[in-house]
């Protein structure tokens, strides 16, 4: 019975958990809003595209559209809510793509007002708040340096940059000559980038406040010391240089230096300020660890395609072979004084004759045999030299 009465129970819990959970699925909210020109302080005006994009882990992004009225508002019906999933909101005023984040309370979404601006291609409102210069590992073997570079950009206008034209008219960052496998990334909505002369171009329009960027590259050297000129086109308000203290040893005209553990692990770091626009900093690299040559002998047989290992396996067996047999041959004609002098036909005919005689000596050849070859050799050997006297 108590068994019974425990069954039923967990059912009717079960039941009562599946409902609730069912309905919390099924609730439906209302997405209002407004987009905000605050570059002049008014509304952006009506019958501006607005989406609503709705996202989660188990299904693709889901998106609506409307458009803002007469008293630039927007709204979105009857959109299914879960708790599990991500709102957001979008739209594209003057060529810029706007995003605004949607935030639901209690199962009602808070009014949101989307913030846009006008917009400009003049760059003198563009500066780096923070630029940090890091690096990360360096490969002894390979000979290469990793660094990482973050850079804050700053846009203190209250108008939107939006990329001029021309190359020159991007925002532009420079990078070490030699430098590979560039990486990038940034949370700007719609960002990208192009390579240029020296380094990169941000393709991305920058609204009013601050904006990520990160972008990392490997730097080849050759001896124990390599240097780096990083330029600051925008200027810095705060600039950095780190790097893991055993690993290199920098150089610069940073004015502080201090100590810091960043991961558990114990960092240099350089520090300057209000770094002008325009302006250059030498960054030079001591210490650089170099390879064994065992050691780089041995990365350069792992870095071997294996299709290849077989035909150089057997090169290898056979250039071991060919010296081998030079070297007997040489040894044989008790030429020290010089390698690979040249060999005439009477000093084949002796080297074979000595052959002959070191084989005999060894039990290797049976009399009659050897007295026969060497008969025939010394005879040879005569019209050789008779010839020879007859020239």
């Amino acid at each position: 019975m108590i068994i019974r009465t425990f069954a039923v129970v967990a059912l009717l819990l079960f039941s009562l958990l599946h409902t609730d959970t069912s309905f919390a699925e099924e609730i439906e909210i209302d997405i209002k809003g407004e987009i905000v020109n605050l570059t002049q302080g008014v509304g952006a005006g009506e019958m501006i595209s607005v989406a609503l994009h709705v996202s989660s882990l188990d299904s693709l992004r889901e998106t609506q559209h409307t458009f803002t009225d007469s008293d630039s508002r927007f709204q979105f019906e009857s959109v299914g809510y879960s708790p599990d999933n991500l709102y957001g909101l979008s739209t594209i005023y003057k060529g810029v793509v706007y995003v605004s984040d949607i935030t639901i309370e209690s199962g009602i979404a808070i009014f949101s007002s989307i913030s846009v601006y006008d917009t400009s291609t003049d760059d003198e409102s563009i500066f780096l708040s923070k630029g940090s210069f890091s690096i990360t590992g360096v490969d002894s073997l390979n000979r290469k340096i990793s660094i990482l570079e973050l850079a804050t950009i700053s846009n203190n206008s209250q108008l939107t940059y939006v990329p001029g034209s021309g190359p020159m008219d991007l925002i532009r960052f420079g990078l070490p000559e030699g430098a590979t496998n560039f990486l990038f990334d940034t949370l700007i909505p719609a960002a990208e980038y192009i390579q240029v002369d020296k380094g990169f171009a941000l393709v991305a329009s920058l609204t009013p406040g601050t904006h990520e960027i990160m972008y990392s590259y490997d730097l080849p050297y050759n001896g124990q010391e390599a240097e780096v000129i990083k330029s600051w086109r925008y200027g810095v308000e705060n600039a950095s240089i780190l790097y893991p203290n055993g690993t290199v040893n920098i150089n610069t005209n940073f004015e502080t230096k201090s100590q810091d553990t960043i991961g558990g692990k114990a960092y240099t770091i350089f520090e300057s300020k209000n770094i002008a626009k325009g302006a250059k900093t030498t960054i030079v690299l001591n210490d650089l660890p170099t390879p064994r040559f065992f050691d780089r002998i041995s990365n350069q047989f792992g870095q071997m395609r294996y299709e290849y290992t077989g035909p150089i396996g057997l090169l290898l067996v056979l250039i071991s072979i060919g010296t081998i047999g030079i070297f007997n041959t040489i040894r044989l004609r008790n030429r020290r004084e010089s390698w690979l002098v040249g060999s005439s036909e009477s000093q084949v005919i002796l080297d074979q004759i000595a052959e002959l005689d070191r084989r005999f000596n060894e039990d290797k050849l049976d009399n009659r045999l050897y007295i026969d070859r060497r008969d025939y050799l010394v005879r040879r050997l005569q019209t050789i030299s008779e010839e020879t006297e007859v020239e």
